[in-house]
């Protein structure tokens, strides 16, 4: 008996709703808008279907109010954005979805504390999943006809506004095509960002059930399906915030459009510059202010980020007043990703704060490839490192076991080509103790076979058929050294395939320009000395672009070079050592007309060896993250 009360319960819940929604669905069906067409439809709802598998309702309830901004205001009729505050409803009981207000006041008026309140001529844009078969004739007869796809196992989006008269009744209509455009980059953007929230344990009174979250803000791209693409731009910046209102001042900061969350804080009082905390480091530090030298032991740093080195308390207030009070947020959020950007696995030191040191400390100090990796060289030019022995010496007399060598892979159970996950199955595969360094070296190589054989689907593709990949390289330096490395993409090709890859830059020293040299069977790699737009037109046409710790912000000469990657629309591909690299390198690429399409993620062949930045202790591992565009 009680199993069928149960059944009648959820059947009546479902269909009449409860807790905080507004009731039953209404007859509005998308087929019915002026000007949709079905693909857009079939975007809506692969997007509801995303949003759905992140399950939100397991955090969020109605009182999380988010703050949305979709582009400028004067991409929308009206001039402003349509509906910029919003809550998901049904995280305990009710209708499963989300509302949309016209303001964050209109949003408090309509939340109770246990049901959606009826507020006169007060519009709300509904998006709520609905059990196909408790919909309207007209909703399951589009979902048929077009092959919608579900959310869940049995849900799909209803999509409406409605609107409360004077007499408490609901009045219904459809969501205008501009409307739907809103929606749609609201839930793609909302994905990305929501597992972001972290849990603010002081926040919030002790009495309340609700979690809190710390302040948040984050924008990201949204690539606009090619059916409501206006004036050619097919991507638009999305900002979530939560609460609404936290919007940053685009004009005042350079960072404000990265993919790293920005955890609003209160500027400090005067007090807590006194709160600033040393440096362990011995080694030579610099003052992010002044510019002058100090011993690690005798700086200090930001006492609420700990992420900016200062030689003294008056730089830190002078910086602070300068430039830090804005940024102070976005660095404590990168600072707090440290130990989730440790690769724990490896069993020698991974940190390089004195390079020789290190280097020493692994007997490899000015041996092979790895005279490299201090300044002990600088003074040979790139790709001229004296060449003595063979492979052994190469990689710095390790043992035999702690090197990969110049071979295939014995494994016959794998399919072609190895499609790797990160260093522990690479070292497993080539069956390297943990306690080897090479990960340092490899992370070039392996981070270009991740970006051909996982990232960019048309090389993979052109792998898979057997074919011939083409890589424009920018701007090499160490890695003209490290050409014996890179015959590990070759045999992680596995007898499929081959890549060529040529060398752009600088660089190049003027005797190798021109040369070609085959790396194993399936690489070649051609060196060129220049400028990239100015050598392009020689070159054989790219399937990818790549450029590994590349420092978009540094070089005036990446202006020309991302002018031609946007005029030839190519996949590229870059990294950079650190998340505010990575941030300042998405607002060159916007200003250059370029859209990340691929966002800011950790870069699974990262170098395990954490670099020390004078003036900063922001996490930075060389090819630590990567990103896209034209993907």
């Amino acid at each position: 008996m009680d199993l069928h009360l149960k059944s009648l319960f959820d059947r009546y819940q479902e269909q009449f709703g409860c807790g905080p929604g507004l009731g039953p669905g209404s007859g509005t069906c998308l087929m019915k808008i002026d000007g949709i067409v079905t693909n857009f439809i079939r975007s809506i709802y692969k997007a509801s279907a995303a949003l759905y598998r992140t399950e939100p309702w397991k955090r969020l309830r109605p009182g999380h109010y988010f703050g949305i901004r979709v582009g400028k205001d004067s991409d929308w009729s009206a001039k402003k954005q349509p509906f910029p505050c919003v809550q998901f409803v049904g995280g305990d009981g009710g209708d499963i979805g989300f509302y949309m207000y016209r303001s964050e006041s209109d949003a408090k008026k309509m939340t109770g504390s246990r049901e959606t309140v009826r507020v006169p001529n007060v519009e709300v844009l509904r998006v709520t999943f609905e059990v196909e078969s408790l919909m309207f004739p007209s909703n399951r007869k589009m979902i048929k006809s077009l092959s919608l796809e579900v959310s869940g196992s049995d849900r799909f989006p209803v999509i409406d506004v409605a609107r409360c008269t004077v007499a408490g009744d609901l009045r219904f209509r459809n969501p205008t095509l501009d409307e739907l455009r809103f929606v749609y980059a609201f839930m793609k953007a909302i994905c990305m960002v929501h597992p972001l929230l972290l849990v603010d344990r002081d926040g919030g009174s002790k009495y309340s059930t609700m979690v809190c979250f710390e302040p948040f803000i984050e924008t990201v791209d949204v690539q606009w399906p090619p059916e409501v693409t206006k004036g050619g731009y097919d991507l638009v910046a999305v900002t979530v915030s939560h609460p609404p209102g936290q919007a940053y001042d685009e004009k005042s900061s350079s960072v404000s459009a990265g993919s790293t969350p920005t955890k609003y804080v209160e500027p400090p009082r005067e007090d807590t510059f006194s709160d600033a905390i040393g440096y362990s480091s011995t080694g030579l530090r610099q003052c992010a202010m002044c510019e002058r030298e100090v011993f690690g032991e005798q700086s200090i740093c930001c006492g609420r980020c700990r992420a900016v080195v200062y030689c003294s308390s008056i730089c830190q207030k002078q910086n602070w007043n300068d430039t830090h009070r804005s940024l102070c947020g976005l660095y404590k959020a990168m600072m707090e990703r440290e130990e989730e950007l440790a690769i724990n696995i490896f069993l020698f030191p991974c940190s390089a704060d004195q390079p020789c040191k290190w280097l020493e400390s692994l007997d490899i100090h000015q041996k092979g490839m790895w005279r490299r990796k201090c300044s002990c060289y600088s003074h040979c030019p790139f790709g001229l490192l004296p060449v003595k022995g063979g492979i052994h010496e190469q990689w710095g007399e390790l043992d035999d076991i702690e090197y990969p060598h110049d071979s295939s892979f014995n494994n016959h159970f794998v399919s072609s080509p190895l499609l790797l996950s990160g260093w522990s199955e690479y070292y497993n595969l080539r069956s390297l103790p943990f306690s080897s360094p090479v990960a340092d070296i490899l992370s070039h190589p392996l981070t270009v076979y991740h970006i051909l054989t996982t990232l960019n689907i048309s090389s993979k593709n052109l792998i898979l058929k057997g074919k011939e990949v083409i890589i424009h390289y920018l701007g090499p330096e160490g890695e003209l050294d490290w050409m014996p490395a890179f015959a590990e993409v070759g045999h992680l090709l596995n007898g499929l395939g081959n890549v060529q890859i040529v060398m752009v830059g600088p660089e190049v020293p003027t005797n190798l320009s021109g040369t070609t040299s085959g790396i194993g069977s399936r690489v070649r790699v051609n060196l060129v000395r220049g400028v990239y737009q100015v050598e392009a037109s020689y070159l054989p046409s790219p399937h990818v672009v790549i450029g590994l710790n590349s420092r978009l912000e540094n070089y005036s000469s990446w202006s020309g070079a991302l002018d031609l990657i946007k005029s030839i629309g190519v996949p590229a591909f870059f990294t950079d050592q650190s998340e505010v690299a990575c941030v300042n390198a998405k607002q060159v690429l916007r200003n250059a007309g370029l859209h990340v399409t691929h966002p800011v993620t950790p870069n699974p062949f990262r170098s395990p060896v954490k670099n020390l930045m004078p003036s900063s202790n922001l996490p930075s591992y060389s090819n630590g993250f990567v990103f896209g565009v034209n993907t």
